[in-house]
């Protein structure tokens, strides 16, 4: 994989993928598609993609707006800055899908490990399932009174937050995309 510093980190705190982490999983996929057929790679039926037919690329899948969301640069290993991209796991596997089906699954799995690692990509039903597991933890451990009393009431001061944080998100409308902005199919 491309070994790069990223700046302009204007994106959120999920997990995302560098365009040019994706042009190094387009061109393993290109060099496993090639190999599986006894091609060469690089090769005119095995094309090597380079960055910036990548770049060129993301505006007309993401549209021109949409993909200035995510622009940001990075710098080379000889401390000069270039143009680049980082991609939350929607755009990312949208992008994967315009190459190939195949791909777009690696990605996918890829950002969910990711969003995993990072404890970004809980549903809330997984958030509220460990909020059970944690109260009842806490519940079973209270039962040794005395000194365990006082840890039971911190318990349930961050049980609380927790149970509330989980509500409010749940609640979110989540029809709001691209930072609040709402998108309509309309031609």
């Amino acid at each position: 994989m491309t070994k790069l510093t990223v700046i302009n980190n204007s994106i959120s705190e999920q997990p995302t993928m560098t365009s040019l982490e994706m042009v190094d999983y387009i061109n393993a996929d290109r060099k496993a598609t090639a190999e599986s057929v006894g091609g060469k790679f690089p090769s005119k039926e095995h094309p090597k993609l380079q960055h910036k037919h990548f770049l060129k690329k993301a505006p007309k899948v993401l549209g021109e707006n949409q993909s200035a969301n995510f622009s940001s640069d990075y710098i080379d290993n000889k401390g000069r800055s270039y143009p680049c991209f980082k991609f939350p796991k929607r755009e990312a596997c949208l992008m994967a899908m315009s190459y190939s089906y195949e791909l777009q699954a690696q990605v996918f799995d890829h950002m969910t490990e990711l969003e995993a690692e990072s404890g970004f990509g809980f549903t809330i039903q997984q958030l509220q399932h460990m909020l059970a597991v944690a109260r009842k933890a806490s519940d079973e451990d209270s039962s040794d009174a005395g000194r365990r009393l006082r840890k039971r009431q911190d318990d349930l001061a961050i049980l609380n937050r927790a149970e509330k944080l989980i509500g409010d998100i749940s609640q979110m409308a989540l029809g709001l995309v691209g930072g609040g902005k709402l998108l309509s199919h309309e031609k």
